[in-house]
């Protein structure tokens, strides 16, 4: 839980077409191939877009704001007509029953543990099933002839790449949590900062009296995931939120902070238990991943390739780049 804020070939290739392309107004800004994108659609997918960029604290307020905005809607105009090239392209390659359709979608639902996870990535990528699946059969399709990598060519990679696959340094601690919550975080527990403070530092007394960390991580701590096995939890630096890693790495092994430790999810009290030294994953344990990886940036290329001869091909008329 203190991670920040995760097909290598279908990620990136869906991370390029995020943006829908139905709409009915009549101001059209763009057409492709004869299709139209209209001034309405393309409004609304800018809405959308900035709407999430100001939850992350980007003001699009003054001049530099209103040149960010029609950037983005440059961006925004140039990927929906990516997209409709790319569905137009698919699906001159064949037509797909329902059956087929849902053969291709298949092992994208198995990634997600449940529907409304699913439901949440469509609605994140903005494209139905059918278009998913089109997409789908577009790649394997323009990509058949791609060779799969061999184990001399994954071996050479990895020879030539080794910091790519060391393991980085990690520290092993214990720690307690108690949340601050005011009902308005969603934690499974709420207290306030005094509250939370005072329930920390009296497992610090507890254990300068001399009892167990580990057992009073299993009685008293409010992080499910680490309290079973009385608070371990292993990172290494960059992967836990700074104030608790700061925290962590600054104290020698075998000690605990004195001090309750806040960070955004509450007060900890920290022990360090053991540094694990940094080390390098051998070629057998990463071969076949690796072997898949390349394959799927060779097939990723390929794809490229073929939609910039698609794209040199069609008849594009965008209003804004004519701007």
């Amino acid at each position: 839980m203190f991670k920040k804020v995760k097909g290598v070939f279908l990620a990136v290739v869906l991370l390029m077409f995020t943006i829908t392309v139905v709409g009915c107004g009549e101001d059209v800004v763009a057409s492709v191939n004869g299709e139209k994108i209209t001034k309405d659609n393309l409004t609304r997918q800018v809405n959308d877009l900035k709407a999430e960029y100001e939850k992350q604290g980007i003001d699009f307020s003054g001049d530099t704001g209103k040149t960010m905005l029609e950037s983005l809607e440059k961006e925004t105009l140039d990927q929906m007509i990516d997209m409709k090239l790319t569905l137009q392209a698919a699906k001159k390659v064949s037509t797909l029953t329902p059956e087929q359709v849902q053969e291709k979608i298949n092992p994208i639902k198995e990634q997600f543990p449940t529907a409304e996870g699913y439901q949440r990535f469509l609605q994140q990528v903005n494209l139905s099933e059918e278009d998913v699946a089109y997409i789908l059969n577009f790649q394997d399709e323009v990509t058949k002839d791609v060779a799969p990598v061999s184990d001399e060519e994954a071996r050479n990679y990895y020879d030539e790449n080794s910091n790519q696959f060391m393991k980085p340094e990690k520290l092993q601690v214990r720690h307690v949590l108690f949340f601050v919550d005011d009902g308005s975080k969603g934690y499974p527990f709420q207290h306030t900062d005094e509250e939370a403070r005072k329930m920390a530092e009296d497992v610090i007394a507890r254990i300068g009296e001399g009892e167990d960390f580990a057992g009073l991580a299993r009685e008293k701590s409010e992080d499910s995931g680490t309290k079973v096995e009385g608070g371990l939890y292993t990172f290494s630096k960059g992967e836990a939120v700074q104030e608790f890693s700061d925290a962590a790495y600054a104290l020698d092994l075998g000690e605990y902070t004195r001090q309750p430790v806040k960070t955004d999810y509450g007060y900890h009290v920290i022990l360090a238990e053991k540094l694990i030294p940094a080390t390098e994953e051998p070629f057998d344990q990463v071969k076949e991943p690796l072997k898949e990886n390349l394959t799927g940036q060779a097939k990723q290329v390929k794809f490229q390739e073929v939609m910039r001869d698609i794209k040199g091909k069609a008849t594009i008329v965008n209003k804004l780049a004519e701007k």
